[in-house]
């Protein structure tokens, strides 16, 4: 498994996906001391392995970015991750990667989730946007809410992040392999390479996860590699014209 790929090839665009190391651990965990029992257990399931962070669970993703922990980066998204992989086939390989929450219906008949599915598809009707036939909403324009009533502890919300005018897709948008057809569900890329939301279990934290982020420190530190690339590109070009200038020059008697 690569950690991480240039998603995009051109300098105005640069932006690396990269598996996020275990260096925030720490700072993590210190920063869910003050929740209630039962929202650090669902929050306190990362592990290390390897110098990377393990595990995964969308309340986890969603209380790591809004702490910001991950200064100048994001968590990654569906069309991100397509990238990803297209450019290097070994990214995250193997892996599971949450990218996402999937919302059907304004409700669910599996009760731990009916909170969470009907307060965040209000929250879509109060902002005009129709429900239809399900959003996949990117965890980087959410917020966890303490919530006594939920099964989880938590609700999601809408952050800030939305009200800039960011874009809540639909989930036909892409195609997927594996899908539930109500309620609120987990949006990941498998270990299969299937994209799939029919996992309704949100506090589930898999072993074998990984957590993908874009931009930051190694997106600074790879636009100069490829800048130098650039450049050396450039005059190795410029060298190859100035000898075939030259060899017009002598065919031509100058």
């Amino acid at each position: 498994m690569s950690a991480s790929v240039q998603l995009y090839k051109i300098p105005e665009k640069f932006e690396v996906a990269r598996v996020l190391d275990d260096s925030v651990l720490q700072a993590y965990n210190d920063s869910i001391q003050g929740f209630n029992p039962r929202a650090k257990e669902v929050l306190g399931r990362f592990e290390s392995a390897n110098g990377q962070i393990t595990g995964s669970n969308p309340f986890m993703l969603v209380h790591l970015l809004n702490q910001r922990l991950i200064p100048g980066e994001r968590l990654v998204e569906r069309p991100d991750l397509e990238i990803a992989i297209t450019n290097d086939p070994e990214f995250v390989k193997r892996n599971w990667i949450d990218f996402g929450i999937a919302l059907k219906t304004p409700g669910d008949s599996y009760n731990p989730n009916d909170l969470p599915a009907r307060i965040l598809a209000k929250q879509l009707e109060q902002r005009e946007i129709p429900l239809g036939s399900g959003k996949l909403v990117p965890f980087n324009l959410l917020t966890n809410k303490e919530d006594g009533n939920s099964a989880y502890g938590f609700v999601f919300a809408l952050n800030e992040q939305f009200e800039r005018g960011s874009v809540i897709r639909d989930l036909s948008d892409f195609k997927w392999n594996y899908t539930r057809n109500e309620g609120m569900a987990r949006a990941f890329l498998d270990s299969y390479r299937d994209w799939v939301y029919d996992d309704r279990d949100l506090e589930v934290s898999n072993g074998n996860a990984r957590v993908v982020v874009v931009g930051g420190e190694a997106t600074s530190k790879n636009f100069d590699e490829f800048s130098a690339k650039l450049e050396a590109q450039r005059n190795e070009f410029e060298i190859k014209l100035d000898r075939t200038r030259r060899a017009q020059a002598i065919l031509k008697g100058e």
